[in-house]
């Protein structure tokens, strides 16, 4: 056996003591949050997709694919795909199936994304093709 002291018990989750973040720490996370900030704005200057929306787009075209061909094996397979991921993040199965099913009758009945409208506006009046 050692004689080392034992260790003095970490305080309850949502205690006083848990909630105060050291000075150096504070500050650390209040310079990546600025970088963070002018980061994003410096992406949608340069109109820079973000991940969710090139992943929005990549799902919304692959099941509009699949709904424009028939393909309702593929619309299945990829449909217990995303809700299998989904529980495997944690998510509620029932929960995973009726937001996946809702998703994929949007697209069926034509649904599309919400306009970005600051995206609309061409700032340097190229023309798009």
């Amino acid at each position: 056996m050692t004689d080392t002291p034992p260790k003095p018990p970490k305080p309850a989750r949502g205690s006083k003591a848990s909630r105060e973040i050291p000075i150096v720490r504070s500050a650390r996370n209040e310079r990546q949050a600025e970088y963070q900030r002018a980061y994003r704005a410096d992406q949608r200057l340069k109109r820079i997709p973000s991940r969710d929306d090139a992943a929005r787009v990549a799902l919304h075209w692959a099941i509009t694919q699949m709904i424009e061909k028939g393909d309702e094996d593929g619309l299945s397979r990829i449909h217990r795909g995303i809700v299998r991921r989904l529980v495997a993040l944690g998510f509620d199965p029932q929960g995973a199936d009726r937001r996946v099913s809702d998703l994929i009758d949007r697209y069926e009945d034509g649904w599309t994304f919400q306009a970005k409208p600051h995206l609309r506006a061409n700032p340097e009046g190229d023309k798009q093709s």
